[in-house]
């Protein structure tokens, strides 16, 4: 008595006895339920046995039944029949060599006509006509091409006053005139512009007029530069008395 005493003080201080009452009813319920008995459920009905003595005729046929039975010759004719060439597992099989193809020649039929003859009537022999051979005449081979070389000038040089003056082919730093008896008054150094126009050094006894260009001043005029189909004049100035003792003229024609 003392336990229960000290336990329900302590769960009283505790403030716990609510939860011992629920513990105590629990205790007394748990014994009120398990005492109520259920209601009889009824025993399961036994299966029919059948007698032992049937049950082991039964097993005694069906260990005395053969599993591989013999076949009979009525039996034997009633085989089934499978489709395909009877085989023997153990002979290799054959190799079946590919036929080649062999193409097929088409036939055409002809018709063959019989000519019909046609009469010919006969005719007087002619002569026959004499045959007048055309005279050849020489075939005249195509005149080669002139071939100039790179950077070159065809121009037009000579006296201004003549009536017709000289076409001459001119290399790069060539003089002009092309005459060893005469001193050069113009020199060919190259092209400029991108080999638009020709460049002439200019001698200091010629003072230049016309379509060129001079540098490095028009009154003195050290070099001049021509573009195809223009046209310098050049006066010989004599040094002593300033009169002009003749005067050239220069035609650009084509730059090669």
């Amino acid at each position: 008595m003392n336990a229960l005493t000290t336990t329900w003080r302590q769960l009283v201080r505790r403030r716990l006895w609510p939860v011992a009452v629920l513990l105590l009813a629990a205790l007394v319920a748990v014994p009120v339920l398990l005492s109520r008995s259920a209601e009889p459920v009824a025993p399961p009905e036994p299966a029919a046995q059948a007698p032992a003595s049937q049950s082991a005729n039964k097993t005694d046929e069906a260990l005395a039944e053969p599993v591989v039975a013999k076949v009979s010759a009525t039996e034997r004719a009633r085989r089934r029949r499978v489709l395909g060439v009877r085989k023997d597992p153990f002979t290799p099989a054959v190799l079946k060599h590919k036929k080649k193809a062999t193409a097929k020649k088409a036939t055409t039929k002809k018709k063959t006509t019989e000519p019909k003859q046609q009469e010919s009537t006969p005719s007087a022999p002619s002569a026959p006509a004499p045959t007048v051979s055309a005279p050849s005449t020489p075939a005249t081979p195509a005149p080669k091409k002139k071939v100039y070389a790179k950077d070159s000038l065809i121009v037009r040089f000579g006296d201004a006053t003549a009536d017709k003056l000289d076409r001459m082919n001119v290399l790069k730093l060539a003089a002009l005139p092309n005459d060893p008896n005469l001193e050069p008054l113009l020199i060919y150094t190259g092209l400029t512009d991108h080999g638009k126009k020709a460049v002439f050094l200019v001698d200091e006894s010629l003072d230049s007029s016309g379509d060129g260009e001079c540098s490095p001043h028009p009154s003195n005029c050290e070099k001049v530069e021509l573009a195809e189909g223009e046209t310098e004049f050049f006066d010989v100035i004599d040094p002593d008395t300033g009169d002009v003792t003749a005067q050239y003229e220069l035609d650009l024609v084509d730059i090669k």
